[in-house]
């Protein structure tokens, strides 16, 4: 029953598949039938040779098929310009980074200052009341301060030139995409 079933679908198969195209698969058969229109006209189409191209103009050696210059591995490429974008953005939050370690060292330095001038004060109100060990302890402290605030404020400005260099840097590695 299997078996009998089994060769009617194929047979359904492959007769549907002849009747949708009109035409048999067979590879070396009869050519087609001509159209039913009326009259019947038999034409022959003869064959000629090609024209002979002179031999004055040689051509050159064909190439071998698939070779069309050097190989462009578009991978690569693609994998450059990731690389390239990743150094830029790396630059720029290095940069960054850098200038806002500049600002921090500069806010200190501002504190210091402030804090040195703050103790000055102290001690010119400490030698106007006529406490002179105060003030001259005070006096003392307030040029450590002011000691402090200048290396800071060198500091900051070694951080800023950093920030610099970091920034042009990333200018530069922004350049090359």
């Amino acid at each position: 029953m299997r078996n009998r079933t089994l060769l009617i679908s194929l047979l359904a198969v492959g007769l549907s598949g002849c009747l949708v195209k009109g035409t048999s698969r067979t590879a070396g058969g009869p050519p087609p039938p001509p159209p039913s229109g009326g009259t019947t006209t038999t034409t022959t189409v003869v064959s000629e040779p090609p024209p002979a191209q002179p031999a004055s103009a040689p051509q050159p050696p064909p190439q071998p098929p698939g070779h069309q210059g050097p190989p462009h591995n578009h991978g690569q490429a693609r994998a450059q310009e990731v690389h390239d974008r990743n150094d830029a953005r790396k630059a720029q939050h290095d940069a960054d980074k850098a200038e806002k370690k500049a600002d921090q060292a500069e806010k200190k330095a501002d504190k210091m200052e402030a804090k040195a001038e703050k103790t000055e004060a102290k001690a010119e109100k400490a030698e106007a009341k006529g406490q002179d060990k105060k003030a001259e302890k005070l006096e003392k402290q307030a040029d450590k301060q002011e000691k402090a605030a200048d290396k800071q404020d060198k500091k900051a400005d070694k951080l800023d030139d950093k920030a610099d260099k970091a920034q042009d840097k990333a200018d530069k590695a922004k350049g090359k995409k």
